[in-house]
């Protein structure tokens, strides 16, 4: 029966509530979102840290794999596999019998021409014998001089005779026209396609300077002359027999290269081996095979250790209730709006989507990179996280801001999978966000925050890496860059502000910036037509600020809120006593009304101005302030006006004395409350002294408490103790100047200064 009871309850009063079932869809949503995002690693279960005791149970490896050499060793060997290839080099039979040929044509024109030149010299014709000397011997033939040759043709037939056997042994020797610089000693030679034979280079004739030194090897017997001859008309005939394969070299390369296997030597590891006892330290190897284990779980279609699936849904949502209850607790104006809501779970979502992004760099970029272990690095910090802190802060407050950072963190750390080398250096880059932009005044300030976060990010890096690895030397510099990428793209924030905003519909601090300008058209017409009512709000305004600052809360908005509380009044200025500059005994309008009315027309300015407010776009949060910031408390002065006519001390008409309402539900609209309250009834003393100001607010306050005004507010009595102290210290400071020194005679303050504008 109780269940059936519960139950029944439960159905009646949430799930009948729209409110409360959109709400639970936006959680469900962030839940389902999250774990679909979150990649789907066995690695969940074997975060570690080098040097550091395994706390867990022992692990016992669920699949077979094998170690895998560092990208440094594995880059050495495919280095020094290639280097241990030798050159390869085709060899061309056929330019031995084309030489041959060569040979005979390049013969048969010398005795030709030599035989011409000859029976030109003997006829006398220089320029003739001059022709050819230069066009043939001189230019064809290395500059060789004719008349210095034998007399007759008959020579030539002994040189002749000696070219098919000098060319032969050229081709078994092999002659080669160039080859690229190399250190190899031996070389290979492909007489054929399926034939292939190791030679030293140093026995093949190489370029064009070792075949004329050979070739002067091969003419003994001759004369100097005969000799030159020979080696010229060979040198014109022959071609390299041996040519120089790049494509085959490379092609041996590249097969030298995929035999060097990724895998380390004796490091295949068995299906049920251990890999690490609890209470071992965590050592360079036993984390190589952690992360190779993994590996190889991922390449069997992703095969997890049991309960990883579980474990990673379970830190999912145990991580969202914790944001959930810290705002169902310290902020229940955010957990019970949905927009709100939304907005915090939304810009989280995307913050780890852009971690999980950057994490999949880590592959691409290694391969880009060559494996070059200088740009080895953590890309996660690409993701600009920081936005989360500075969303929050700006929206809400800076508990807000400081807590989900922090639930940033730990889903960088735990579900991304970085460790605690995350979490600390997101951990510090985000409270210093926060702190920077606690007084957020100029827009300015924003652009110093991003210098701020850069320091940050840069000072908690090193120092983490200094603790954990000992020296500056072990510390990744490069990452930096990183940073200052990370900074970079926090700049989106600012621009995403506005969208936020209007998506959400909720207001920040930016907002108020802007709306903190006296030159807005609400401000500026509240100057010109109720000067007294403006110089009231800016009093007020400072007061409120003050308070706020100490109590905790948010201080730019009260005094936003302060400046446009009073806006109603604009609509009939002179029945508010601020704004009557002479004597209240002429000219007062209220003498013309009843109390009932003149009431009426003081508490219209609440109506008037909540009206006023969204014909001008004001934010919601500001509308509260006009809202509430009477309360539901009586026109004093006119309601015991009103009973003094009637002679009588209560009267039913009391309700037409009070404000509609809502009472203050935060601290910044009990505050501003009792701000105004202050400022306006102080004004009514005509020589203030130290005690007669401490007395004003102590009345005020405790009226307002004993008419239950603070009772919807989260006000403790240390923060009314301080509200009193703050509120006393401002008005000293206000009045310094008419403050009457001794004690003077003690005036009897009406409640609320007795004037009839509050």
């Amino acid at each position: 029966m109780e269940l059936k009871r519960t139950l029944r309850v439960f159905y009646l009063r949430k799930l009948r509530d729209r409110e409360f079932l959109v709400r639970m869809l936006i959680i469900m949503g962030f839940l389902a979102f999250m774990t679909i995002l979150i990649p789907r690693s066995a690695k969940l279960g074997y975060i570690h840290e080098v040097g550091k005791p395994w706390l867990r149970e022992s692990v016992r490896s669920e699949v077979e794999f094998h170690l895998y050499k560092s990208p440094d060793q594995f880059s050495a060997e495919i280095d020094s596999a290639r280097a241990s290839v030798l050159p390869i080099l085709e060899y061309d039979s056929t330019q031995i019998d084309l030489a041959i040929e060569r040979f005979q044509k390049v013969v048969q024109t010398f005795r030709s021409n030599l035989i011409e030149l000859r029976k030109v010299g003997s006829s006398a014709n220089p320029k003739l014998q001059d022709s050819i000397k230069q066009h043939y011997f001189l230019e064809q033939l290395d500059y060789l001089d004719p008349l210095k040759l034998p007399e007759g043709v008959d020579w030539i037939s002994n040189i002749t005779g000696r070219a098919p056997y000098i060319i032969s042994r050229l081709g078994k020797q092999g002659y080669l026209g160039s080859l690229p610089v190399t250190s190899a000693e031996f070389v290979w030679v492909r007489i054929n396609p399926s034939e292939e034979i190791q030679v030293p280079l140093s026995s093949i004739v190489l370029g064009k300077d070792q075949l004329g030194r050979w070739l002067e090897k091969q003419s003994i017997g001759l004369t100097q002359s005969e000799s030159r001859v020979l080696g010229i008309l060979l040198a014109k005939s022959i071609e390299p027999t041996l040519t120089y394969s790049d494509q085959l070299t490379q092609q041996a390369k590249q097969d030298k290269e995929n035999w060097v296997s990724r895998v380390q030597e004796n490091g295949k590891v068995n299906k049920g081996a251990t890999i690490v006892q609890k209470g071992d330290i965590v050592t360079e190897e036993i984390s190589e095979k952690l992360d190779a284990m993994v590996k190889e779980a991922r390449a069997q279609g992703g095969k997890q250790p049991r309960g990883v699936t579980t474990g990673r849904v379970f830190l999912i949502f145990l991580l969202t209730m914790l944001l959930l209850t810290f705002l169902r607790v310290n902020r229940p104006r955010i957990f019970f709006s949905n927009q709100k809501i939304a907005l915090v779970l939304t810009t989280i979502l995307l913050v780890v989507a852009a971690m999980v992004v950057a994490t999949k760099l880590n592959d691409v970029a290694y391969d880009l990179l060559n494996q070059n272990d200088k740009f080895n690095l953590t890309y996660i910090f690409l993701a600009p996280a920081c936005i989360v802190p500075i969303f929050m802060n700006n929206f809400f407050d800076h508990r807000v801001a400081f807590f989900t950072n922090l639930i940033v963190a730990f889903y960088g750390a735990v579900l991304v999978q970085q460790g605690l080398e995350y979490a600390f250096v997101q951990l510090v880059a985000g409270t210093v966000a926060v702190y920077s932009l606690r007084r957020l005044r100029k827009r300015e300030v924003f652009f110093y925050t991003l210098g701020f976060i850069f320091l940050g990010y840069t000072v908690a890096f090193i120092t983490f890496n200094l603790y954990s690895k000992g020296n500056l030397d072990a510390v990744n510099f490069n990452t930096l860059l990183l940073f200052g990428v990370n900074v970079l793209l926090t700049i989106i924030a600012y621009n995403l502000i506005y969208l936020f905003e209007q998506v959400f519909r909720v207001t920040s601090d930016l907002t108020y910036l802007e709306l903190l300008d006296t030159n807005h058209p609400l401000l500026k017409d509240l100057a010109k037509k109720a000067p007294g009512t403006f110089q009231h709000s800016l009093q007020v305004a400072n007061i409120a600020e003050a308070v706020v600052n100490e109590i905790g809360g948010n201080a730019l908005l009260i005094h936003v809120g302060a400046l446009y509380h009073d806006i109603g009044k604009m609509a009939h200025p002179r029945y508010f006593i601020e704004n009557l500059q002479d004597d209240l005994t002429r000219d007062n309008p209220h003498d013309k009304l009843s109390c009932m009315e003149s009431a009426d027309m003081i508490i219209g300015h609440v109506a008037k101005g909540i009206s006023m407010a969204q014909r001008y776009h004001l934010p919601r949060e500001l509308v509260h302030f006009i809202e509430t910031h009477h309360g539901t408390t009586r026109v004093e002065f006119f309601y015991r006006k009103h009973l003094k006519e009637k002679n009588c001390k209560t009267s039913e008409d009391e309700d037409l004395f009070r404000y509609p309402g809502p009472l203050p539900f935060s601290k910044e609209t009990a505050v501003l409350m009792m701000a105004d309250s202050v400022e306006a009834a102080s004004r009514s003393l005509k020589s203030p002294t130290i005690e007669s100001l401490n007395d004003l607010v102590d009345k005020i306050v405790d009226h307002k408490i004993a008419d239950d005004q603070l009772l919807n507010s989260p006000l403790t009595f240390r923060d009314i103790s301080v509200i009193r102290d703050v509120l006393k210290r401002q008005l000293h400071t206000i009045y310094h100047g008419r403050i009457e020194y001794p004690k003077a005679t003690e005036e009897t303050t009406p409640l609320y200064g007795g004037v009839f504008g509050k």
